[in-house]
């Protein structure tokens, strides 16, 4: 996502057109944000990763600006349960998710079942409705039906907006805090990072009947709109190996990345040091996307596990490690 220049909108509240003339000055015109058609302005895009295809709308840079825009003046002010939501918002990461439940010994974990599509319209607008207090535009009733359309495709959030995570995070608030109510009277951590839930308390009968009571708050909170996804639900228990989030949470509290992750940097280290063809050959032949690629594992590795990192520096040298750790390669 670009970043916008623009100092944090003031309290004063002013018509939309004038906060995107001040934004842009010319270079994106308010014609556009106005009259421009959402779908003409994308581009589809189908990626297949862990054996599970998706399909992305990937809009075109004007249609980014306007997204940017909406993130700035409106999406920034939607309200969200930050004791429970870690998913895309700054400051936090699926790290700070998943330390929560350190001192836990069991777990259920489940996810919702096709997330962002489930999210419509009529749940987009009144979520949208949410920041008109907050948000600095003035004609934000006028303007509302146009903000609407210009994050939704289909009657849903489309895979692939800069804008549908933020307003999914708000979207499911009545359910976060429902849940989130739940497990406090229970004494139970609770956390949800998009559309995976975790749940996670000092034993298994603690979570005694989690299962059905998350079900039934997803399905009063949102009114029928979502569901789990009816083969992902498991229960976790401390001795076996509890991986969250793509890392792993060890028996004395501290957060590690997985083996297979371990193992991809390890491979990719030592064929870039010992045999640059056999680097490239791992990311299709391409040496710029195996450097793209080795550099995002260790820069998400430095989110999760120093010590990790650290042994990979004396294992391989700093020299290295900190050359992929610092540049950007996109």
């Amino acid at each position: 996502m670009s970043t916008l220049s623009t100092p944090h909108p003031t309290s004063q509240k002013q018509p939309i057109e004038v906060l995107f003339n001040a934004v842009f000055h010319n270079k994106w015109h308010f014609t556009d944000f106005a009259n421009a058609p959402v779908e003409a302005n994308t581009s589809s895009k189908t990626f297949t990763q862990s054996g599970k295809t998706r399909h992305l709308l990937v809009p075109n840079e004007k249609l980014k600006a306007c997204h940017e825009f909406l993130r700035l003046f409106l999406l920034d002010f939607l309200p969200v349960n930050e004791g429970v939501v870690f998913s895309y918002r700054k400051g936090v990461s699926a790290f700070d998710a998943v330390i929560h439940h350190a001192k836990s010994k069991s777990f259920f974990v489940c996810d919702i079942a096709n997330f962002f599509p489930s999210v419509k319209r009529s749940r987009v607008r009144s979520t949208l409705l949410t920041a008109k207090d907050p948000c600095p535009v003035g004609d934000f009733d006028g303007w509302l039906d146009r903000m609407v359309d210009l994050v939704c495709v289909n009657d849903s959030l489309p895979m692939g907006f800069s804008t549908s995570p933020a307003i999914s995070n708000a979207a499911l608030q009545p359910f976060d805090n429902a849940l989130k109510a739940y497990c406090d009277s229970k004494g139970l951590v609770l956390t949800r990072y998009s559309d995976d839930i975790t749940v996670s308390g000092r034993d298994h009968a603690a979570l005694e009947g989690i299962q059905d009571q998350v079900e039934a708050l997803l399905q009063e909170t949102m009114h029928g709109e979502l569901s789990l996804h009816p083969k992902k639900s498991k229960f976790l228990h401390s001795g076996a190996k509890i991986k969250l989030l793509g890392m792993v949470l060890l028996p004395n509290g501290t957060v590690s990345v997985d083996a297979s992750v371990k193992e991809e940097i390890e491979v990719l280290i030592y064929f870039y040091s010992r045999d640059r063809s056999k680097f490239a050959d791992r990311v299709g032949g391409d040496p710029r996307k195996a450097e793209a690629r080795l550099s995002g594992l260790l820069n998400y590795v430095n989110t999760v596990d120093q010590n990790y990192l650290d042994k990979l520096r004396k294992k391989f040298g700093v020299a290295v490690v900190d050359y992929f750790l610092h540049r950007s390669f996109s």
